[in-house]
């Protein structure tokens, strides 16, 4: 490896166990790559098919002779735009989640989300998403990037589509994440200029390598030469390939070659009782610790590491790990569908070709047939020439002038005839109908996700139409999907590295929504070293939303809704018009959902309200509970003095009752006086019955009390 190199690029050497992709290997991956099945020709050609180029130059040049008009009817164009308005219609965001069901880390995980939600924004995570895509469909396999920027005035992280042509890759490979893909490379052509610039000192090499290395021996036999120039002319020398597979001299460009491949170590790995695992550091004072506490132990595992090698045609510039994380390539596959027996990918526009052919054919042949004309005259017919003959029968107006001393002197029709095979036409037509058919059925999509033959049909069957249409692209959806997560993933790997050097970092949440936005510190230095709120403490994933974020969908939600909410009673829909309201994308929604909540009276939830909200709330909080305090001090006086006229009713009543017994046996005047002691037990009585409901009515107003005061407080 040039001196250089390891100078300027490799920021990390290799271990001596661990095996250097040379330029021999190249050459062998090369050679590797031209055995594989050639699957590109059939992508490339569905891709022309997409554009309209369908037509051979064989059968141009025949329409041109014939003089017929160049006439295709394109529906693979149509059919493929459909599924991606599906796809674009459904699309569906991703979103950090925590894997441990925990506050803080729910708390930091939406700090990340937020983070995630700008870097995916900022680098065009949709528009790479949505041309992944469309080569998924339609050639059967598309490829996007993510790489740190190395502009620091653009977005951090760039996320781009790459051409499928552009990429190779191990083909004993069997998974669809390419994790167990011993390599993966990267072709790019770039200017000679440009590679001067993107790789820095190595201009000679570059220059010679453009120019054959011509005079190179001549200077070097006589004056000497840098190592560096002589292993370049080295690699130069026994390199097996074809010049202009790497270099175009005319147009100055040379190809540039990034070699990810895969390499195997055994290492010491240390695990915790929790189960996390990392590799052993001899010199780690915790891990040490741990190890002598008995709260981890060590073991010998194999792992996989990820390097890259760059190469200039045969000139290999340097040797590093790879900066992808997760052990992951820097590229991502968007599989469509592969064929069982040799792994080729295809996709939709595959198996519709022929009939596209077929509707082609018969529409230029149905063309032709409307247009051509069949002659049936004698020898002797006319003294016109062949061509004018034709050329007269083309024309509306043509004038055909016939033989007077023609043989046949009978009716004309028998010695001159022009005829046309309508009926053949009409059947062509019948045939060209099934063909068009026959590629919507091949792809799996029906006439109702293309908007058409829909009128006469309920909305449910439109619905089931539609529906139906995305049951046949399950597969290829759900390997959209899953490398979808699969992005996700490495984007993720990319921004918790980077924000794990990061002190004190503030993340702000809900920036689109004054009433809810707060910032979040992450990495929080404390006084004592240690820090608070570490991301690297987190363990998160990627997962696709619940719903859909289009702004289709959610009009199509809220129309469901309002239908739906139209049937409640009119407290019912008061209760949830909010709601509603909340999923309408309208200009200053913030203002209009307060003003709607104020004028139904709904309560606002806490996180909704400003800080003034919150301190107006709690301070009629406060005075609420200070009234029912109030109430509840009355009640409990009544009830007090309520108890102390009962008591002394009862005391009158044995005072009563005992001189009751005691005049059971007086004279006259003192049963009279008895008698009226009764009537007084009597009204007694009745005082005290109506002092026990009184009592009864403040327990009840007593127990009201308690429960407004519970609800409030819950």
């Amino acid at each position: 490896m040039p001196r250089i190199y390891q100078k300027k690029m490799n920021g990390a050497k290799a271990n001596r166990s661990t095996k250097i992709l040379e330029s021999t290997e190249l050459a062998k991956l090369m050679s590797d790559i031209n055995t594989q099945p050639d699957w590109r020709t059939l992508a490339r050609r569905a891709l022309a098919y997409y554009d309209g180029d369908q037509l051979t130059p064989a059968v141009k040049d025949k329409l041109q002779e014939r003089g017929q008009p160049i006439t295709l009817h394109n529906l693979i164009k149509p059919t493929i735009d459909a599924v991606l308005g599906m796809e674009a219609k459904t699309r569906t965001a991703l979103m950090v989640l925590a894997d441990e069901p925990n506050d803080e880390y729910e708390e930091l995980a939406e700090a990340i989300n937020a983070e995630f939600m700008d870097v995916c924004r900022l680098a065009n995570l949709d528009r790479a998403r949505q041309e992944a895509y469309k080569q998924q469909i339609s050639a059967g396999l598309g490829w996007v990037e993510v790489v740190r920027n190395g502009d620091p005035f653009g977005p951090k992280y760039k996320i781009i589509h790459v051409h499928r042509d552009e990429v190779y890759w191990d083909w004993m490979s069997k998974e669809y994440d390419l994790s167990d893909a011993r390599w993966l490379m990267r072709k790019r052509w770039l200017d000679v200029d440009e590679a001067k610039v993107i790789l820095p000192g190595f201009d000679e090499i570059i220059d010679h390598a453009v120019n054959d290395w011509i005079g190179f021996t001549d200077t070097f036999v006589a004056d000497g030469s840098e190592p560096e120039l002589e292993s370049a002319f080295n690699e130069y020398s026994s390199f097996t390939r074809m010049q202009q597979e790497w270099l175009s001299r005319d147009r100055q460009r040379i190809l540039l070659q990034v070699v990810y491949y895969r390499v195997h170590k055994r290492i010491q790995v240390l695990e915790t009782e929790t189960g996390r695992c990392v590799e052993y550091d001899k010199n780690n004072l915790l891990q040490a610790t741990l190890l002598g506490m008995n709260k981890a132990f060590l073991s010998d595992r194999v792992i996989q590491e990820i390097r890259e090698a760059w190469f200039i045609g045969p000139h290999k510039i340097g040797d590093r790990p790879c900066k992808a994380p997760y052990g992951m390539f820097p590229l991502v596959p968007f599989w469509g569908y592969r064929k069982d027996s040799t792994g080729e990918p295809y996709g939709l526009i595959a198996g519709a070709i022929p009939a596209q052919d077929e509707v082609n054919f018969r529409r230029i042949k149905l063309t032709f047939l409307l247009q051509a004309k069949r002659i049936i005259m004698d020898q002797d017919a006319t003294k016109m020439k062949r061509e004018q003959v034709q050329d007269e029968v083309e024309r509306p107006d043509g004038m055909i002038i016939l033989n007077p001393d023609r043989k046949n002197q009978k009716s004309i029709s028998e010695v001159f005839k022009v005829e046309q095979d309508f009926n053949i036409a009409q059947q062509q037509f019948a045939v060209m109908q099934d063909s068009m058919k026959l590629i919507q059925d091949t792809m799996g999509v029906f006439n109702a996700a293309l908007g058409k033959e829909t009128i006469g049909q309920s909305g449910v069957a439109i619905a089931s139409l539609v529906e139906q249409s995305s049951t046949t692209l399950a597969e290829i959806n759900d390997n959209y999907r899953f490398s979808t997560e699969m992005l996700g993933k490495l984007i993720l790997g990319y921004l918790m590295e980077d924000l794990a050097g990061r002190r004190n970092y503030s993340i702000t949440l809900n920036k689109d929504d004054k009433r809810k936005r707060k910032s979040i510190q992450i990495n929080v230095q404390q006084e004592d070293g240690s820090l608070s709120n570490d991301i690297t403490q987190l363990s998160a994933h990627i997962a696709l939303a619940p719903i859909q974020t289009t702004s289709i969908y959610k009009q199509q939600l809220v129309e469901r809704l309002t239908a739906a909410s139209s049937q409640l009673p009119p407290q019912a829909q008061a209760a949830v018009f909010d709601l509603i309201a909340e999923m309408m994308d309208i200009p200053n929604k913030h203002k209009f959902m307060e003003r709607i909540r104020n004028a139904m009276g709904v309560h606002k939830d806490a996180e909704d309200m400003t800080p003034e909200e919150q301190q107006a709330a709690q301070d009629q909080a406060q005075q609420q509970q200070q009234q029912q305090e109030m109430a509840m001090r009355e009640v409990m006086a009544k009830i007090g003095k309520l108890e102390a006229d009962i008591a002394v009713q009862q005391a009158n009543a044995a005072r009563i009752m005992q001189e009751k017994e005691s005049a059971r046996f007086t004279d006259a005047k003192q049963q009279a006086e008895t008698g009226k002691l009764i009537q007084e037990m009597q009204a007694v009585a009745t005082e005290n019955e109506r002092m026990q409901i009184e009592l009864s009515q403040l327990n009840d107003q007593l127990l009201k009390n308690i429960e407004l005061q519970l609800d409030s407080v819950a």
